[in-house]
């Protein structure tokens, strides 16, 4: 009898055992209250998840067109850049025309799956009388602060693509419109152009050019690498310094190679240099010409790319077209 009872209290003693495990293993893996499950569910409710809000930069370019209807196209510094149109800018872009100096504000938001790149989105554009070159690496905070412009090249600040932009102010006198014969894969032609001013010149350019006045940067609209920078001579320019100074700035791209008069064709065969060096980015030329009584130092780029038919052809009528304001 006593044996009996010993096992009897053994079991319950088991059995209260295991109850109790039950339910110390049912209250770890109760669920967490409602505002518990919103946490862990809601990522930006997590430390470090916070969302970012994009802060708006300022900067001034010259607008050049849209790409499509989403997206326009603005030279900073001397570059072309992409922005998508923010709501509500429809009517503002449709007011703008090609070359218009203009500011604008953006943001810069991340593309999912890209680390390094960024949208822009421009939330503001307007136009404005004066570039000052601010871009992206030389954007403004919205206190209205404009960064300093950085100068090409040729020592200029950027400008826009109309005769009235020349720092002199004086309006050519030579016609608007005019004409360019160009020689395009053996065949005479003759194309319509317009005329552009800079300071102390004026020369005609066909409908595939713009021309940035204030760089004094002849470029093609398809591709804004394919382009010519123009650099005007002072009255007692010396070759042989010229052409020192253009093998230095031609060696970066490999051997150089200097064509003589038997060389030369078109428009520059009468020129007093002429050097040309190739490299895997394409072609690069530092030609010294004398026109209507001033010399001029032509500083050519031309990539191989799909656009290098005809640029040279078209850019050399256009730069041989040339006259003294």
């Amino acid at each position: 009898m006593k044996n009996t009872i010993k096992i009897s209290s053994i079991l319950l003693a088991l059995a209260i055992a295991v109850a109790v495990t039950a339910c110390s293993d049912k209250q770890e893996t109760a669920p967490g209250t409602p505002d518990q499950m919103d946490e862990q569910n809601n990522p930006s409710t997590q430390p470090g998840n916070a969302e970012q809000v994009p802060s708006v930069k300022e900067g001034t370019g010259t607008y050049t067109g849209q790409a499509d209807p989403h997206t326009v196209e603005i030279v900073v510094d001397g570059k072309p850049i992409a922005f998508q149109l923010g709501n509500g800018l429809d009517q503002a872009v449709a007011d703008l025309q090609e070359q218009d100096h203009v500011q604008f504000k953006y943001e810069e938001k991340a593309i999912e799956g890209e680390d390094t790149l960024k949208q822009l989105v421009l939330t503001e554009i307007k136009k404005s009388d004066s570039v000052q070159g601010a871009g992206q690496g030389g954007e403004s905070d919205t206190s209205g602060k404009d960064s300093s412009s950085s100068a090409s090249a040729g020592g200029q600040s950027d400008s826009g693509d109309s005769k009235s932009s020349a720092s002199s102010g004086s309006v050519s006198k030579r016609p608007a419109e005019g004409k360019l014969e160009v020689t395009l894969e053996g065949n005479d032609e003759v194309r319509p152009a317009k005329l552009v001013q800079a300071e102390g010149y004026s020369l005609y350019i066909p409908e595939q050019f713009s021309f940035d006045a204030g760089k004094h940067l002849l470029y093609m609209h398809v591709d804004h690498e394919y382009s010519v920078r123009i650099e005007k001579l002072p009255a007692d320019f010396n070759l042989d310094q010229l052409e020192s100074q253009g093998k230095k700035e031609l060696k970066p791209y490999g051997e150089i190679k200097k064509l003589g008069a038997a060389d030369l064709t078109g428009p520059m065969k009468d020129a007093l240099i002429f050097l040309t060096a190739f490299d895997s980015s394409g072609t690069h030329e530092y030609i010294v010409k004398k026109l209507d009584g001033s010399g001029f130092v032509f500083h050519v780029t031309q990539p191989q790319r799909e656009a290098s038919e005809g640029f040279e052809p078209l850019a050399f009528a256009a730069l041989n077209s040339i006259e003294k304001e």
